[in-house]
């Protein structure tokens, strides 16, 4: 049980504050288990509250946080559920629950108490004062996986957001996939964090240096990662994830990757698990005479020459499932073999043989 006087808050980045704090080392957060790395804002001790950026824990949770800067509120939504916070004030949930202490401003971030917010949103809240760690439980879902949102900004010295960047991929439900699924998640949470981290550290020099050139006329550069509805069935899993990167310009970069994973093994699959191949080395052969077949069928879809492009391309070209015996080969880089306005040529194969 949480000891009296103690109240977990939670933080999204927005405005300045005089709120005397103090660090709140060592302090973890945990939702379903899993553990919550914060951005940017890290838990501190205000007026004995302790409080926690709320962007990582609550979109765990699966609620949505919309920032509105002309109300000076947070909107928080989830499913059919809907709620708002506004800055100075403890009404909560339409004056129905008044939180322990008002939303606030501390250290460029908004702060607000979590317990009363995360049961609203079926979660239960403990804390553990020994380990200091809030652990967060939710309901367990039907549902064979939910989407995970990772954001983190790459900023200037005076604050000005040089790049955005936000990753969302999909979170296996172990409660309904088994434990091996855990295996699969850090596999798949460590390329969609790991891709935007590196993309922050390697661009960080250089974009620091064309806002300084540009002043106003910079424009921000985003870096994000999406994905679409997975297939799984009889241990499959899989889906594609599209990765779009903004430098300026008339239009950005679009870059896709594949992922299928048996469920059982927690091992990502190859093509010839579903297909008969001579070798592993005829993967690359099979998926781009898909591609071919279509460019044949479809030429006005595609830059005269295409087969030739392709041919001569070293982007990869990959596939993922969506139903049993359904194959999508794709190419990973939009504008290869046709204009940036196709987006990535993605082309549907019917599997002879299906494991």
């Amino acid at each position: 049980m949480m000891k009296k006087g103690f109240a977990i808050a939670c933080a999204v980045t927005m405005l300045a504050s005089t709120v005397p704090v103090s660090a709140a080392d060592g302090i973890k957060v945990f939702v379903n288990n899993y553990e919550v790395v914060f951005q940017g804002q890290q838990p501190v001790i205000s007026n004995g509250y302790t409080l926690i950026p709320v962007r990582g824990a609550l979109e765990a949770m699966g609620v949505q946080v919309v920032w509105n800067e002309k109300e000076k509120s947070v909107l928080l939504k989830k499913d059919k559920q809907e709620a708002k916070l506004v800055i100075g004030k403890k009404s909560f949930e339409g004056g129905k629950v008044q939180l322990e202490t008002p939303a606030q401003m501390i250290g460029g971030s908004t702060m607000i108490p979590l317990r009363a917010v995360a049961e609203f949103f079926s979660g239960q809240v403990a804390w553990d004062g020994k380990s200091k760690t809030v652990s967060i439980t939710i309901d367990k879902k039907e549902d064979a996986y939910s989407a995970i949102t990772y954001k983190k900004d790459l900023k200037a010295a005076d604050g000005t957001v040089l790049i955005t960047g936000t990753v969302k991929y999909p979170q296996l439900n172990t409660d309904i996939l088994g434990v091996e699924a855990r295996a699969i998640n850090d596999k798949i949470a460590s390329w969609a964090k790991g891709n935007l981290e590196s993309y922050l550290t390697e661009n960080k020099e250089l974009v620091t240096k064309e806002a300084t050139e540009l002043g106003s006329d910079f424009r921000t550069h985003d870096f994000a990662i999406d994905f679409e509805t997975p297939y799984y069935k009889d241990n499959i899993f899989s889906f594609y994830s599209n990765q779009y990167t903004y430098t300026g310009g008339a239009h950005g970069n679009s870059y896709a990757k594949g992922f299928t994973y048996d469920l059982k093994a927690g091992k990502e699959k190859s093509l010839s698990d579903f297909e008969a191949l001579k070798d592993t080395n005829a993967e690359r052969g099979y998926l781009m005479n898909i591609i071919k077949d279509d460019i044949k069928k479809n030429p006005s879809n595609y830059f005269e020459g295409a087969e030739k492009m392709l041919e001569d391309s070293q982007a990869e070209i990959g596939f993922y499932l969506t139903a049993e015996n359904q194959l999508v080969a794709f190419i990973s880089e939009a504008g290869v073999v046709a204009p940036y306005s196709s987006g990535i040529i993605r082309v549907e194969k019917k599997l002879s043989v299906g494991k």
